[in-house]
């Protein structure tokens, strides 16, 4: 049973971190768009690194694991949709 459980925090920790890389991601995106400074220059830099991470993440993760970061993602893409409103 605790074996169990280790895993699914394990899968828990997978997607909030893979979640918490991708809010990096768009959040990139967004600064690049909207600014043209020093600060863009470095989001821009470090957009390849927060992707490569995602991609790790995801590559590790189990089918359930994937279906819980999807339904997260499209949770918060209808808050952001919602916000934008």
């Amino acid at each position: 049973m605790i074996r169990n459980r280790s895993n699914d925090k394990q899968a828990s920790d997978r997607v909030a971190q893979a979640l918490d890389v991708y809010r990096s991601i768009v959040a990139c995106h967004e600064y690049r768009a909207s600014h043209r400074d020093v600060h863009a220059l470095t989001a821009g830099l470090m957009l390849p690194c927060y992707q490569a991470e995602f991609r790790r993440l995801t590559l590790e993760m189990s089918r359930m694991e994937e279906g819980q970061l999807r339904s997260a993602l499209r949770r918060s893409r209808g808050v952001e949709h919602a916000v934008q409103e």
